[in-house]
């Protein structure tokens, strides 16, 4: 088409994902003594399923800087578990119009002396 878009075919039905790959973050996490008031590297990859823009215009999709933005301000206050962390994260991206599932996998490298511990939170847009 002549503004660049792409024609849909009704027999069509398009899925957009946007996703951020080994976002690093350094978090107050923990619930072990030692860990409290102490930052900690995170690293998180996160999928979205999003409306898909009908333009070219970024006003229409999610900008990926604001995943990093807010996986940093989650990562300034104290959390315990990285399951409330991810879900913290997940719900905030919710909150912003075209994401319609947002699924965090989380890593803390720091957790396990002789491995990678984690978790992963899916969250999905209930139906209207």
């Amino acid at each position: 088409m002549a503004d660049g878009t792409m024609p849909v075919r009704s027999d069509l039905a398009v899925r957009t994902k946007v996703f951020v790959r080994d976002l690093r973050v350094e978090a107050l996490i923990g619930v072990l003594g030692h860990e409290q008031g102490q930052r900690q590297p995170l690293f998180l990859d996160v999928e979205m399923d999003v409306l898909t823009p009908d333009a070219d215009d970024l006003d229409q999709a999610l900008d990926y800087r604001l995943v990093g933005e807010l996986a940093e301000e989650i990562a300034a206050t104290q959390n315990g578990l990285v399951e409330v962390f991810a879900e913290r994260l997940a719900r905030r991206l919710l909150d912003c119009t075209p994401v319609q599932s947002a699924r965090v996998h989380l890593r803390k490298p720091q957790a396990l002396t002789n491995g990678m511990a984690g978790t992963e939170v899916t969250l999905t847009r209930a139906p209207a």
